[in-house]
């Protein structure tokens, strides 16, 4: 038996499909009388279709607002039009048929009963002679009631020990096609049911091992659907499901929680966008889907941007910025003449004022761009119709020029244009499109650039200017535009972006609209005319570190690429990481120093004569010196008598340490000749952390002291006469006092010397301006003392972590700062993370924790991917990375009063 040419494509978006016959059909009319055809009468809610068995005949449409009566002769039904449309005669996509005269169709039931039909027919046919509110209501009502006898048929069930957790009516969601049936959730499966089993009675999902994520969507602009994608060995791939409430959503949603893989978090994916980890298309398909954009609704269609305007030239260079769109201004504003125009309208125009009465993606512009790929779907939205051939999309020249210079023409490109073979650019069904008036031309394939002589090699050309330096560069401006914060309001006014009101979400309740027609005017409006996507950034979005491509986790770029320098050696690009993520995971502890008898509180690195050495700090009140060559203790000396010290550093190009003390004071030691220059005390409680800065404009060091005194101070540092010597005087070189609510425990200097960050017992976390000790910002998140802040070395990003177990990441090179990254709170060993310090490059983080652990993050990642045990008992309180060029050493200290040297066998012994 032939495969049913029945699509749901075939009926008027929005109507519903009910049941089917077996009928023979006859057909009478003022000429003749069509012989008898055997086939399937399916009854809908605007009209009746048969499809014959034979494919050679079309399917016939009967729409009921066409007809006339419906009565009964016997076992049959007649029902009386002046209308008739056909439809895939011999099975070819090609404009409906539309016949105008008197037809008698006969309809003679081969297993029902005619009074079956007849009754549910006559209904259909009295609503659809209503004036539009009584026919709406009508119609919704019989809808209701059909739809509410309907229930879930336990007979689908897998396995009787199944128990039902979840049961609702739902709306399957494909492209221009909503179809209404029932949703269950038992122990093991998801089922969906259509009421009227089309395509199919009933699809099954297996919770444990179908389920790929389940994503939540907007439905009619309403936060009520679902979109459940399931693994490749399953049909569907994809599921979208429509609720009646966002509450009925919620539920379902939670019921599927424990089966579901989610996608990575927005924060974490700008992060790897921005680090090259993510392409440019892949990071816009990422925020399409965030911003609950389907290939499955074409009314929230996958959006991308015009990066090319040159069509016209013989070659591509994509190293030519001329050849670009302006990515900071949206289509309607490229071109100058028809904005003004626009901004004289929209002055004019009362409230609601909008610049743009046409949107940049609609279901119209979706299959504008993909008639010849799905044809079936063009005839669905357009009445049985192709538009007219000089209107459909024939050439990407002359696309471009309507975009730029049409009254009302704004339209942006779909994923297609940047990935795949380019099949929608080539009528590869031969179908009949009409032909053009100017030169009688049959549309057939798109007219290509002349620098492409295939469709594969446009989609690879537009793909790579997409990828290339100068989008990658702009690209985060259109994001701004369309996902960010220049989407809507004031700022979408400034920056030439407003749309009409009902194109953004939370414009109209639905569910608050109680009128009939004035709903169904509302979802007309939605549905055709576009959707602003879901507004995903409220601040301005950060741009893509320069010079980077997409590359594999172990091929990262190095910070310094990521401040935009380059070198090649060779004429191959040194993309080397700064921290392999391979020596990380391979560090391993060649030396421990027992020397301490109390914790360790700080970790410091200066050179002698070419070799590395390392300071540790005790509470024990002494200093001890290490050398990293060959792993031996050669310093260990009590400067402050009975003074526990807490903080330390050295002071740059020098042997000079500076020291905190547990008695509020600050210490300045020369370790080369062993002599404490002098001891001040600066704060009313202990020092807890020290920090060295550079005062740009006359070059002078700035030391910050934090203490428990709720204080941070800077300090200017002077050098003597030997450069190699500092002086420091408490009574003349403070600078600034920044004071705060609670003791500050952490700090950390931007590698430009123009900020300092601080972060509180309470959990507070604030930027400074350095010198002057003005506040900047005040960075949110933290539960409880953040017990370590440090800036990437390229100073674009600041990490916090503390006490609560969050790790959370700013963009601290934009105004305001942006949080780009937060960890869940971590658990491990069903305790909870307790971090304690950290060091880092950009991309990959070192943590200690208060059970000793030293865990290696992948920033990039976004995840642990190694846990080592490194002191025991107690915290691990300091971790710190050797200065080396060639190698990879950390040195790690904690309560225990050990000091562990990790590395590779080439440089510790």
């Amino acid at each position: 038996m032939p495969a049913s040419r029945f699509s749901l494509l075939l009926l008027e978006p929005g109507e519903i499909y009910f049941e089917d016959f077996s009928v023979t059909y006859t057909c009478t009319t003022q000429d003749s009388t069509i012989q008898s055809q055997r086939g399937r009468l399916r009854l809908c809610s605007k009209s009746a279709m048969f499809e014959p068995a034979d494919v050679k005949y079309p399917i016939l449409k009967i729409s009921l607002s066409y007809c006339s009566s419906v009565s009964k002769e016997e076992n049959s039904i007649v029902i009386q039009c002046n209308q008739l449309t056909e439809m895939l005669a011999n099975n070819i996509v090609a404009p409906y048929v539309f016949f105008k005269k008197t037809f008698a169709l006969k309809f003679t039931f081969h297993y029902a009963t005619s009074e079956e039909c007849l009754y549910r027919l006559s209904q259909l046919h009295r609503a659809s002679t209503l004036p539009p509110k009584e026919q709406q209501e009508m119609m919704e009502a019989i809808i209701h009631s059909r739809h509410a006898r309907v229930q879930f048929d336990p007979c689908w069930l897998e396995d009787l020990h199944e128990t039902v957790q979840f049961e609702a009516k739902v709306i399957q969601v494909s492209p221009l096609v909503s179809n209404p049936g029932r949703v269950v959730v038992t122990s093991a499966r998801l089922y969906y049911q259509p009421y009227n089993r089309e395509p199919c009675p009933v699809i099954k999902i297996r919770l444990a091992s179908d389920i790929e994520r389940v994503a939540r969507r907007r439905y009619l602009l309403q936060n009520s659907a679902l979109e459940i994608y399931c693994k490749e060995h399953c049909t569907p791939k994809y599921l979208f499901l429509a609720l009646d409430s966002t509450s009925l959503c919620d539920e379902l949603f939670k019921t599927l929680e424990p089966n579901n893989k989610p996608n990575i978090g927005l924060d974490v994916a700008t992060l790897q966008w921005q680090h090259g980890i993510l392409s440019n298309y892949e990071y816009l398909l990422f925020l399409n889907s965030a911003a609950d954009r389907s290939f499955n609704d074409l009314t929230q269609y996958p959006v991308f941007p015009w990066v090319v305007k040159d069509f016209t030239s013989a070659n591509l260079d994509l190293e030519d910025p001329s050849i670009y769109r302006d990515l900071s201004l949206p289509i309607g504003a490229l071109n100058p003449n028809r904005l003004k125009q626009l901004l004289e309208r929209f002055n004019d125009m009362p409230e609601p004022r909008f610049l743009y009465g046409s949107h940049y993606m609609a279901p119209g512009f979706v299959l504008f761009y993909l008639a010849r790929k799905y044809p079936q779907l063009v005839l669905c939205l357009h009445g049985g119709r192709f538009d007219h051939p000089d209107r459909m999309f024939n050439s990407l020249q002359q696309t471009w020029q309507n975009v730029m210079n049409g009254a009302a023409d704004y339209k942006e490109l779909v994923p297609e244009f940047y990935d795949g073979e380019g099949e929608f650019l080539v009528n590869y069904l031969d179908i009949n499109f009409g032909h053009r008036s100017s030169d009688g031309r049959a549309v057939q394939d798109v007219e290509l650039p002349p620098w492409a002589k295939s469709p594969q090699e446009l989609i690879v050309k537009l793909r790579q200017a997409l990828e290339s330096e100068h989008v990658s560069k702009y690209l985060h401006l259109w994001i701004d535009l369309i996902f960010g914060h220049l989407q809507r309001g004031t700022k979408a006014i400034e920056a030439r972006n407003l749309f009409h009101p009902l194109c953004y979400e939370g414009s109209v309740d639905l569910c608050t609209v109680i009128d009939p027609v004035t709903r169904l005017m509302y979802e007309i409006q939605i549905l055709e005319f576009g959707q602003i996507p879901r507004q995903l950034f409220t601040k301005p979005h950060p741009a893509r570190f320069a010079g980077l491509i997409p590359t594999p986790l172990s091929l990262m770029t190095s910070p310094d690429l990521q401040n935009g320098s380059r070198e090649e050696e060779d004429g191959v690009e040194n993309r080397t990481r700064s921290w392999s993520q391979s020596r990380l995971c391979d560090l391993k502890i060649h030396t421990v120093f027992h020397g301490h008898k109390k914790s360790v509180t700080g970790l410091a690195f200066y050179s002698q004569n070419d070799d590395v050495q390392v300071v540790s700090v005790s509470l024990d009140g002494f200093i001890k010196v290490y050398k990293l060559r060959n792993g031996k203790q050669v310093l260990s000396v009590n400067p402050i008598e009975s003074n526990p010290l807490t903080a330390c550093l050295c002071l740059p190009e020098s042997n000079a340490l500076l020291l905190g003390t547990l008695q509020n004071e600050v210490a300045l030691y020369q370790i080369d000749c062993c002599r404490l220059d002098n001891v001040a005390s600066v704060h009313d409680d202990n020092v807890t952390a020290l920090g060295i800065g550079k005062d740009e404009k006359d070059g002078n060091v700035i030391l910050a002291s934090a203490s428990s005194d709720c204080s941070v101070k800077l300090w200017r540092i002077h050098r003597t006469c030997s450069s190699s010597h500092f002086r420091f005087r408490p009574t003349t070189d403070l600078i600034a006092e920044l004071e705060h609510d609670s003791s500050v425990v952490s700090l950390d200097f931007h590698p430009g010397g123009l900020k300092l960050a601080t972060g509180t017992k309470e959990g507070q976390v604030h930027l400074w301006e350095v010198p002057t000790g003005l506040p900047l910002d005040a960075l949110p998140g933290h539960t409880d003392e953040v017990s370590a802040v440090k800036f990437s070395p390229d100073g674009s990003k600041l990490v916090t972590v503390g006490h609560d177990g969050l790790l959370q990441v700013f963009q601290v090179d934009i105004d305001p700062p942006q949080m780009v990254a937060k960890s869940e709170e971590m658990v491990a060993h069903d305790k909870h993370e307790d971090f304690r310090c950290l060091a880092w490059d950009g991309l990959s983080i070192l943590l200690g924790t208060a059970r000793g652990e030293m865990l290696i993050f992948d920033l990039v990642a976004f995840k642990v991917v190694r846990r080592v045990q490194a002191h025991a008992p107690g915290a691990l309180t300091c971790i710190a990375v050797a200065p080396i060029v060639d190698d990879l050493v950390v040195v790690t200290a904690g309560q225990d009063g050990r000091v562990c040297l990790w590395g590779s066998d080439a440089i510790i012994p």
